[in-house]
């Protein structure tokens, strides 16, 4: 087998085989490029959390001059696209302005990106799992709200919410210290499983 990573003998390539090789580069100098000691991070990847689908993550916002490169989550082949149902917009706290979307069945809430929604803006009084649970009933045409059994209440129009609770276009409510507006799509007018006429 060749010392030299760049050339290996050609009977050292069999699938199971392969090795991570280390290949210099000519343009970097290690005497002078301040090399950190094995086990230094030098740098991060983050994945962009809070977007509603795979076609959003193609379909993202162009980044700002100055601003960090972000990873992406991209997906080969089709697209598959969840229907929304509403959304709930940040109309006070922590991501004011900010809005997620709400989707048919049961939608769990809370900060954690595995979250159906996720409230990942900063607000530390929401739990990370499952603080509330917002549901459409594609059936009925009905939203509902309701707690996940958190201490922190939940609230709807200054109450608590202590059983699943309609949920109407306009609503108000709060969690932890964020206020959202709610703001549906689907309703007695529209539904994702009626034909639509062209415009």
């Amino acid at each position: 087998m060749s010392n030299d990573p760049r050339h290996p003998d050609d009977d050292g390539d069999a699938e199971g085989d392969k090795k991570t090789r280390l290949i210099m580069r000519p343009d970097v100098n290690e005497a002078t490029s301040g090399t950190p000691p094995g086990g230094t991070v030098i740098g991060t990847t983050r994945l962009v959390g809070g977007l509603a689908s795979p076609a959003q993550a193609l379909h993202a916002p162009p980044r700002h001059a100055g601003a960090q490169a972000k990873t992406q989550v991209v997906r080969e082949g089709t697209v598959d696209i969840e229907p929304v149902a509403g959304w709930i917009v940040i109309v006070k706290g922590p991501g004011r302005g900010g809005f997620r979307p709400v989707y048919v069945g049961m939608n769990s809430v809370g900060r954690a990106p595995s979250q159906r929604i996720p409230l990942d803006f900063g607000d530390e009084s929401i739990s990370r799992e499952e603080h509330a649970f917002i549901a459409y009933d594609d059936e009925t045409r009905t939203f509902y709200l309701q707690h996940g059994g958190k201490s922190n209440l939940v609230r709807l129009g200054g109450k608590p919410v202590l059983q699943p609770t309609e949920l109407k276009a306009g609503d108000l409510f709060r969690i932890g210290n964020t206020t959202f507006r709610f703001v549906a799509c689907c309703g007695p007018d529209f539904d994702w499983t009626t034909e639509v006429e062209d415009a």
